[in-house]
């Protein structure tokens, strides 16, 4: 018999904020007492999505995955604060981001070389679909497993430089330089949340190429947390009397939140309308925290935060319970 039903793991990015679905994702391992690699047959994510997906899908030496996803929310509440360091002399060097990246991307790199070592991207457990965005061709760039085992072209990777790609966010981290492949050049990879800030869309559109348009798709979406809806949380939302005029200085701190926050949302509302539309072909959840205690900064990560994020979650886990439920049945 054909097989027409299969599993989709989308991941949002958000920086620390990843705390959240790494916790939901313990909870489907735990209600389901499966691995997310064997759960899902494909695995999207972006930034700190990206990183979770990669970590999720990495093989151990039994050929088992290697980490859970509670090995994963450990590494974020353990080693957050070394990625995002709270230093008031580098704010001062940097001017807040406005001289130079707020971060140096030493102590990022050295996390994921522990954490991946020289695993590639063509040994991942299941398929996987990572967005970066090259500024040197420019044009989006997708590091995906069907690429890297394409045996016609040298295309596979270090698992490390594909998380340290996507999630070289602007203004945060300098972007990642990847040697050329073939004969297409350098190339220099920032954050995928700057187009796919919820990669559900990118990896339902490789879920059809691979499967079939008659697939039936079963995708689940993991949100990092709401930007704030009143003001004074963010640099967004602004009040219409307070939007106008603004130059370059002006614009410098609050885009990158609008170009992250409209990719989402523009991906999310994307995939209702082909749930709606596609007529039973294409089934979507989406699980996304309204962050009601932590802050909604990328790279907060005090411990006072952390533990706030991993609060926001559980009440997540807590209000969303029967919707995990009904979820984890589809995909067992």
């Amino acid at each position: 018999m054909t097989r027409r039903r299969y599993n989709l793991l989308a991941l949002d990015g958000g920086g620390i904020r990843g705390v959240i679905p790494a916790r939901v994702l313990q909870e489907i391992e735990q209600r389901t007492g499966r691995a997310v690699a064997e759960l899902f047959d494909l695995v999207a994510g972006t930034s700190t999505g990206g990183i979770l997906a990669l970590g999720l899908t990495m093989p151990g030496p039994d050929g088992q995955p290697a980490q859970s996803a509670a090995d994963m929310l450990a590494l974020y509440m353990e080693q957050g604060d070394r990625i995002f360091p709270d230093s008031v002399l580098l704010k001062v060097e940097t001017l807040w981001g406005l001289a130079d990246v707020r971060y140096p991307a030493g102590p990022l790199e050295e996390l994921l070389d522990s954490r991946f070592g020289d695993t590639l991207l063509s040994q991942a457990l299941t398929e996987v679909v990572i967005p970066s965005y090259d500024l040197s061709a420019p044009a989006p760039f997708f590091f995906k497993r069907e690429y890297a085992r394409d045996e016609t072209h040298t295309w596979d990777v270090r698992m490390a430089q594909v998380a340290r790609a996507t999630s070289a966010a602007p203004t945060y981290f300098d972007p990642a330089v990847l040697p050329a492949f073939e004969q297409e050049g350098e190339h220099a990879l920032i954050d995928g949340g700057t187009f796919a800030n919820n990669p559900a869309v990118s990896g339902y559109v490789d879920g059809l190429r691979l499967w079939g348009h008659d697939a039936e798709i079963n995708v689940v979406s993991i949100g990092t947390g709401h930007l704030p809806q009143t003001l004074g949380r963010g640099p967004i939302p602004v009040p219409p009397e307070s939007a106008h005029g603004w130059g370059l200085a002006h614009w410098a701190h609050p885009i990158l939140e609008v170009v992250l926050d409209g990719a989402a949302k523009a991906a999310e509302y994307q995939m209702n309308e082909l749930s709606q539309d596609g007529g039973g072909a294409m089934h979507y959840d989406r699980l996304q925290s309204i962050l009601p205690t932590a802050s909604p900064a990328l790279d907060d990560a005090s411990h006072e935060n952390r533990t706030a994020l991993l609060a926001d979650a559980n009440s997540l886990i807590e209000e969303q319970s029967p919707h995990i439920d009904a979820i984890c049945t589809a995909l067992l």
